[in-house]
């Protein structure tokens, strides 16, 4: 098992089709990187929840985590709730686990959102 591992983490759903995207990303990041460990991980009630997808990478040999927070804008569960979850599982497993900025702060991804909606929106 390689040393570092991935986790799309967001809020979950409990409609199923609602994790669609997700498990659509996941599965590009996977195919453009053979090898590392890509999972999805979300808040109650969807599954799997953050903790058992730790749980899981550490039992398999994973040390470093890399946790890429799917929310457009930083609010409660990524000021809150995820770096609780961050420090709970860091401490349980000795992982180094690191959080990527939500993806509205990156702004090569709000140019290309901006970009898409223009030309979808306003061109003809």
């Amino acid at each position: 098992m390689p040393a570092r591992a991935l986790i799309l983490f967001s809020h979950g759903s409990p409609d199923p089709e609602w994790a669609t995207p997700f498990i659509a990303l996941q599965d590009m990041i996977a195919a453009s990187r053979p090898g590392t460990p890509v999972t999805v991980a979300f808040l109650a009630p969807a599954k799997p929840a953050f903790e058992d997808v730790v749980a899981q990478l550490a039992q398999s040999g994973v040390r470093e985590i890399v946790v890429a927070p799917v929310f457009l804008a930083r609010g409660g569960h990524v000021k809150r709730d995820l770096p609780e979850l961050v420090a709970q599982a860091s401490a349980k497993y000795g992982l180094a686990i690191r959080v990527l900025p939500s993806l509205g702060e990156v702004e090569v991804l709000l140019q290309s959102m901006a970009d898409w909606i223009a030309q979808s929106a306003l061109d003809e």
